[in-house]
């Protein structure tokens, strides 16, 4: 069906946490990170369900990072989301915004902005729930922007397949990526993805790179 009218099968959102929620995922994983999954899914939920985006019941697979590119800690999940929903007709129905422009030129299922914000509020909400949060930090989370991206649709279950068989099987460095190893130092390659720079190397200390890679694996 997708294939034949030209839409995505699916899109790829990613929700990332700010940096000064990193003391409490190092304290409260647990509690960190499942809600992490649940603000996620109740954010997709909201907008899918909201007339108007979609106005339908969606779904959402979902894959958790806790690391970047320089082996820091990064907590992110990503998540595969259908370009569409089943109504409360029974019947598979498109993002009102389709039935306007091309399905090929529709860049994003949902307003980022606006996700962002809902994202922060009902992630916020998920972890007062579970653990405390201490007044500066609250302070400094809400009053900031939150990075949810939205990278290309898939355009297959291909796609698809291959995302998840990368992403559920991926460690936090593999062999291709180190450099050189002398000295008590390693090196490796990284991708800085504010420049699209594919190509930056780091070096640290071999104690700082093990202790860096225990934290997050």
């Amino acid at each position: 069906m997708c294939r034949n009218t030209g839409t995505p099968v699916c899109r790829h959102i990613v929700f990332t946490l700010p940096h000064e929620l990193n003391p409490l995922s190092k304290k409260h994983p647990k509690q960190v990170y499942n809600a992490l999954f649940r603000a996620s899914w109740q954010t997709i939920d909201t907008f899918a369900r909201d007339p108007k985006h979609i106005g339908a019941k969606t779904g959402m697979t979902s894959v958790l990072h806790t690391w970047g590119q320089q082996l820091s800690l990064h907590p992110h999940i990503h998540c595969i989301v259908p370009g569409g929903g089943i109504n409360p007709q029974g019947k598979w129905v498109f993002p009102k915004k389709y039935a306007k422009k091309s399905r090929r030129n529709i860049k994003y299922l949902f307003p980022k902005k606006a996700l962002s914000i809902v994202f922060r509020a009902k992630f916020m909400a998920e972890l007062r729930n579970e653990v405390e949060i201490e007044q500066h930090i609250a302070k400094a989370v809400m009053s900031k922007s939150w990075v949810v991206y939205a990278k290309r649709p898939f355009w297959g279950p291909k796609q698809v397949i291959e995302y998840l068989g990368r992403y559920t099987h991926k460690i936090a460095i593999s062999n291709h990526r180190l450099v050189n190893i002398e000295d008590g130092k390693v090196a490796f390659k990284y991708k800085d993805y504010k420049t699209e720079d594919y190509s930056k190397i780091m070096t640290l200390e071999a104690s700082e790179f093990i202790r860096r890679f225990c934290v997050i694996i």
